[in-house]
């Protein structure tokens, strides 16, 4: 890809960025943004390799490696953005994506002898324009226009890629090295036998798998797409079987960790909104007994079902 549709865009300043994501529709590991500070390539002083720069999702995975070091060593300035499951779970996907993108932007600064480079002018792809007081163009799939976005889409594909891989050094069940936390089939196979791992996986995101349907090839998990369908009220049914289960193997995963105790409540875990209405009874009461009491108690009760704590 060459630098045609930037040079539109050059006149609006010396710096002109690119922004875009990646990890946007996986349910686990974070949301990584980036931002690139490409130069008005001029062959006789630049890698013209950079011209190779494609759409991450263009460009093959045994390629992207390379193609992100000849970005690295072109580019003038790269700022990475990333949003943690953790936040993923409390905001919603646009939200999430301009945060990721706002931080990358606000990363995205290079000092050259006393003077700071920041962007001027921002490329981004996507549908909402980043909350940042900097000139910006919003289109969608900019990324297969621009050199800039694709250069973003690459670098921001290929450092969250290493963020999953190792991931799945310490998490080898479910997949990660070759699904980078996508929801397939081998994913759900390793939450069948494992649950959820707190702080890594996206609870929101495991929530929205029953009005999703997947396709994905067993041989390579990559080419795994997701679409939106208005799923019957049979096939919700058994997802929210298969997600009851993953609760379940959770919970007994995390009581063994704890020397065979269980958690009686944990009622943030599978419901992060103030929707109390599939909580177990027991559940519930507590909790609304808790947010309705004006001055919690300073010794709390103790019940005799609950896991003591004893020093060593």
């Amino acid at each position: 890809m060459d630098n045609t549709f930037d040079k539109m865009f050059y006149m609006e300043g010396d710096h002109l960025a690119g922004v875009d994501e990646s990890g946007v529709s996986d349910i686990a590991g974070p949301l990584v943004a980036a931002c690139v500070i490409l130069p008005r390539i001029d062959p006789r002083v630049h890698d013209l390799r950079i011209f190779d720069v494609n759409d991450s999702k263009a460009t093959p995975k045994k390629y992207r490696k390379s193609v992100a070091e000849i970005i690295w060593q072109t580019a003038i300035a790269v700022g990475i953005g990333e949003v943690q499951p953790a936040e993923l779970d409390y905001f919603s996907r646009q939200q999430a994506a301009s945060l990721a993108r706002l931080r990358a932007v606000q990363s995205c600064k290079h000092t050259v002898k006393g003077r700071h480079i920041r962007p001027d002018f921002l490329l981004v792809d996507g549908d909402f324009p980043i909350p940042v007081d900097i000139k910006q163009a919003v289109l969608r799939q900019l990324d297969t226009k621009s050199l800039c976005c694709a250069a973003a889409s690459i670098i921001a594909k290929v450092y969250r890629d290493e963020i999953m891989t190792k991931l799945h050094e310490s998490y080898p069940f479910y997949g990660w090295e070759s699904n980078k936390g996508f929801p397939c089939e081998q994913h759900f196979k390793g939450l069948d036998e494992q649950g959820v791992q707190i702080g890594v996986h996206r609870i929101s995101g495991i929530h929205r798998l029953r009005h999703w349907t997947f396709k994905s090839s067993s041989l390579d998990p990559e080419s795994a797409t997701a679409e939106k369908h208005t799923k019957n009220e049979k096939e919700k049914e058994l997802w929210d079987i298969r997600i009851k289960n993953w609760t379940k193997v959770t919970y007994r995963r995390t009581g063994l960790e704890l020397g065979e105790n269980t958690w009686t409540l944990k009622p943030q875990l599978w419901t992060p909104s103030a929707n109390f209405s599939d909580l177990h009874p027991k559940v519930a009461r507590h909790i609304a007994a808790t947010s309705n009491s004006k001055k919690p108690s300073k010794t709390p009760t103790t019940r005799s079902d609950s896991p003591t704590c004893t020093s060593n």
